[in-house]
């Protein structure tokens, strides 16, 4: 084991990058491919768990294509896993200088595991709409760790080595760190009514799982109001920038935020007014976790706290002699 632990990095590097990267992408991958479960009513393709079924770990051909579906989310988990402990062994020997690094990457690497217990309950409930909702917000929390995970890779990465440069690399005011942490409350707002009206929806997972008993209508409009909020603070954060000496960062990350908010509006109306097609229900819950993404960048480059600590383990201080 010694041998093994002397044997991984020691310092941020272009694979520590491409690890954080990978995690990223990946928890928002099950996202994708967790709704595409539910939008072909695949949910309960594997009616047990962690079985498929009472006597196979597998879907067999007898379950056809719903099982085969719900099967290969299943073993996506473990993609995320290898993904995750990689990113893990990767930082890990930086914990000294660097655990705000090691920390997020323990948080994703037990959150993963957390999720797919998360999914069995889904399953024994036959697809109850809150845990359902649980299952997705969890989801969506992994994205926003893995964002300022990524985030701090590049910082590290950006100023080649040197120590105590922030994130907040340009000029903020009071108006736009008090927008920043609007826009992430009403990121998540906006995301956990948008499960209630999913919940609410026709697109259950399984065509005899239970559904809310709210108003379609009704609901959805009161997922609107923090949706409007959100795009209000966006547009006071990009208009108060305008006065302030702001990086490239944070001009990236506020048009980042209102391309994906414009998106997402244009999604949510059409599909909405469509009658809930599969495609555009699909798409918009891509841009449901890149809101999160954009929400998490913006909130970052304009609040965190985080000071670039190099990208090697420094060195023990050495006593003078006596």
């Amino acid at each position: 084991m010694e041998i093994v632990r002397l044997r991984l990095p020691r310092r941020i590097s272009r694979l520590t990058k491409v690890l954080a990267w990978a995690t990223l992408v990946s928890n928002i991958g099950i996202i994708l491919t967790g709704g595409a479960v539910r939008l072909t009513d695949s949910g309960l393709g594997c009616p047990e768990w962690p079985r498929c079924t009472a006597d196979s770990w597998v879907s067999t051909p007898e379950m056809g294509m719903h099982g085969a579906i719900e099967f290969g989310n299943r073993l996506l988990t473990y993609v995320l896993i290898i993904i995750s402990v990689a990113m893990f062994l990767a930082v890990v020997r930086l914990w000294s200088t660097h655990r705000a690094l090691v920390v997020r990457t323990i948080i994703i690497g037990l959150g993963i595991p957390l999720q797919g217990i998360i999914g069995g309950i889904t399953v024994w409930t036959n697809l109850n709409p809150w845990v359902v909702a649980l299952h997705f917000l969890a989801s969506a929390g992994l994205v926003l760790i893995a964002v300022q995970l990524l985030t701090r890779v590049n910082a590290e990465l950006a100023h080649s080595g040197e120590t105590g440069r922030p994130i907040v690399d340009g000029q903020t005011s009071t108006l736009t760190r008090a927008m920043a942490g609007v826009v992430l409350i009403t990121a998540w707002a906006s995301l956990v009514l948008g499960t209630i009206v999913t919940g609410t929806g026709p697109h259950a997972g399984d065509p005899h799982s239970p559904r809310h008993g709210f108003d379609l209508h009704l609901v959805t409009q009161l997922h609107v109001v923090p949706v409007y909020m959100l795009c209000a603070a966006a547009a006071v954060l990009v208009v108060a920038q305008m006065r302030l000496n702001t990086s490239a960062h944070q001009h990236r990350a506020a048009r980042f935020l209102l391309a994906v908010i414009v998106a997402q509006g244009v999604l949510g109306y059409w599909q909405y007014f469509a009658g809930l097609p599969v495609s555009l229900v699909w798409l918009h819950m891509l841009g449901s976790a890149l809101t999160m993404v954009a929400a998490t960048q913006v909130f970052d480059r304009y609040r965190a706290r985080y000071l670039t600590r190099g990208l090697t383990k420094m060195p023990a201080p050495v006593s003078a002699p006596a």
